[in-house]
């Protein structure tokens, strides 16, 4: 029997935390380290979503059950741990319509900001209409919409800020305020978002591989927001997407 398919080995730390299983292949391993450090620091809107989008996944269920079923006891441990307790405000805001945690709320945000994109490259809206989403969603995701509810702790200049200057090029942004860093990083993504029409356009990208990077960068900026790029190599930044296309003239 393959070590991956084996069912999770129950380890506890000395404060009574799951430790990860032997799981197979590497990947999977590294994300159970990242869930246990993520509930343990109490940043368990950011583990929620993870395995939501692994839940929803490609990957056959045999393949990801060892992994899966470590998270279920993850998920039962701050539930025992915080049920009278801390937990409340952050369930409080899982449950909000607009939680900025939620990964079909953000994406649903990216994904329309990269369309209205697609619809200003064809001259069906102005500019300024792209300009006034881009600072909208910037406001948003830095905590200063009241029709957002964000991620506690993690919607910072330190948590957030600090993942989106290590994963997209801000040059001279330091010390900038958080909604000022997400309106450059969304500026980025519509200048790459620009740079795969126009490859495709030229004959440089055929349609199949231009949608399949519309598709990654839209994902990618995603999980900068969400808090799940930390589970990312080191190099998936957004820059790198579109590092081979040319630049806008």
């Amino acid at each position: 029997m393959k070590l991956g398919s084996r069912a999770p080995v129950l380890r506890t730390s000395r404060d009574g935390w799951p430790l990860p299983p032997p799981i197979r292949p590497a990947w999977m391993a590294r994300r159970a380290q990242w869930w246990l450090h993520q509930v343990r620091g109490g940043r368990v809107q950011r583990f929620h979503a993870d395995i939501t989008v692994l839940q929803g996944g490609f990957m056959a269920p045999r393949e990801r059950r060892p992994l899966l079923q470590y998270g279920e006891a993850l998920r039962q441990e701050w539930h025992a741990r915080t049920e009278a307790g801390p937990a409340g405000p952050a369930l409080a805001r899982a449950d909000h319509p607009n939680y900025l945690g939620s990964p079909a709320v953000v994406r649903g945000l990216v994904d329309g900001y990269v369309a209205l994109l697609i619809a200003r490259a064809g001259g069906a809206v102005p500019h300024e209409a792209c300009e006034a989403e881009m600072h909208r969603l910037a406001l948003a995701f830095a905590g200063q919409d009241r029709g957002y509810a964000t991620i506690g702790g993690w919607n910072t200049p330190g948590q957030l800020g600090a993942s989106v200057a290590a994963r997209c090029p801000l040059p001279g942004m330091e010390g900038a305020a958080l909604a000022a860093v997400l309106a450059e990083m969304f500026a980025f993504v519509g200048l790459a978002v620009l740079r795969v029409l126009r490859a495709a356009e030229a004959g440089g990208l055929p349609a199949d591989a231009a949608l399949g990077r519309l598709r990654a960068l839209a994902q990618r900026a995603s999980a900068i927001l969400l808090g799940l790029a930390d589970a990312e190599p080191t190099e998936a930044t957004l820059a790198a997407l579109v590092q081979d296309l040319p630049d806008l003239a």
